[in-house]
């Protein structure tokens, strides 16, 4: 316990150097994060805030578990697995980013411009062009893009990649064939195992991200997540990663000092896809999956409501809630963005409570 508040304390130390320089930097280089057109009236002052602020607490997490805290059964899978992520939400926001600005991404990167002009081959066999319209129609349907950055149907792809690659590993590699379950313990699921891993990752992955619009909400429910699976691994015995969680909460305190209301830079998907990530694979690394969804209760309720809105849209015609995801369709109700930031961690930190309970059952 003393090295993990070491870990956390280093941590936030380290982060709240860094910060200022980046937000600096960002700003500089004009770095700014797009709003949407047909969100609430109140966030069009937030345009051209930094974005990918989450670089720094991945950094500091990386650097600090390497020097202090590998362990090649706890920590070091999780860091690789975070890393994929961030790559991720770095070219991510990076496309829209340069888009919005009239540059073409893609073509200063070979392996992009491959992710762009492959749907283009695929369509020249016949047989191939209707149920590749199917899949991207889709993705178009539950997804959010716009004509700038990633579409739907590219991310999966990436995400796909990065899913699969921790189905592969957890099951061919360490050999994991079982979920735990409160009060009955491990269920053999076999062959399911990595198709569950595969479904959830990227479920939790995208549900983390769509929760990342309003000021502190995605990492100030990120800190409570973070404490909770630290008190989780401590009780179960993973002290690497209970370090590794610790480690987390510390790098990201100073973030949320700089994104509470008004924010000063926003994590970007950078961050959001590596919390995401980050959070799920310490559950499984602890086969406490159920409990884990727990914890991420609110991120999960907030984030499925995003594809619910489009679904039902499309389907009557109508709006399930007056914007998606759901925290805005708060703020559309009046309430200001402080009281949905929150009203959201209250109940994150509930159920944060109530995965611990469970988890130890």
């Amino acid at each position: 316990m003393h090295a993990h508040l070491i870990y956390l304390l280093l941590a936030a130390t380290v982060s709240s150097v860094l910060y200022p320089f980046w937000i600096n930097f960002v700003y500089k280089y004009h770095m700014g994060e797009r709003i949407r057109v047909d969100g609430p009236t109140t966030h069009i002052i937030k345009r051209g805030t930094p974005t990918m602020g989450g670089l720094v607490f991945i950094f500091v997490v990386a650097f600090i578990t390497f020097v202090f805290n590998q362990s090649r059964t706890q920590t070091l899978f999780p860091v690789l697995v975070a890393g994929m992520a961030g790559l991720f939400g770095l070219i991510e926001d990076l496309s829209k980013i340069y888009k919005s600005n009239g540059i073409n991404l893609y073509f200063k990167f070979p392996f992009l411009q491959k992710i762009f002009t492959l749907p283009k081959f695929l369509k020249m066999f016949s047989f191939i062009a209707k149920p590749w319209g199917w899949f991207v129609e889709f993705w178009r349907v539950v997804g959010s893009s716009d004509d700038r950055g990633l579409q739907t149907y590219q991310k999966f792809f990436i995400q796909s990649f990065i899913g699969g690659f921790v189905a592969y590993w957890t099951y061919f590699k360490l050999g994991w064939d079982y979920i735990w379950f409160p009060l009955i313990g491990n269920i053999q699921v076999g062959i399911f195992y990595p198709i569950l891993i595969f479904l959830l990752f990227i479920t939790v992955m995208n549900f983390v991200a769509f929760t990342d619009g309003v000021d502190g909400l995605a990492s100030g429910l990120g800190i409570i997540s973070f404490l909770a699976i630290w008190a989780i691994a401590s009780f179960q015995e993973y002290n690497s990663l209970a370090g590794f969680a610790a480690t987390f909460v510390g790098a990201l305190l100073p973030f949320l000092y700089f994104n509470i209301n008004p924010a000063r830079i926003f994590m970007g998907n950078v961050g959001s896809h590596v919390l995401g990530a980050t959070l799920l694979l310490l559950g499984i690394v602890m086969h406490r999956e159920v409990a884990i969804l727990i914890v991420l209760a609110v991120f999960l309720m907030d984030g499925v409501s995003s594809p619910m809105q489009q679904v039902f849209f499309k389907l009557t015609n109508k709006r399930l809630f007056r914007m998606a995801p759901v925290h805005h369709h708060f703020e559309l109700l009046g309430w200001s963005e402080t009281k949905v930031t929150l009203r959201f961690w209250l109940f994150g930190a509930l159920f944060a409570f109530l995965g611990i309970l469970v988890a130890l059952l």
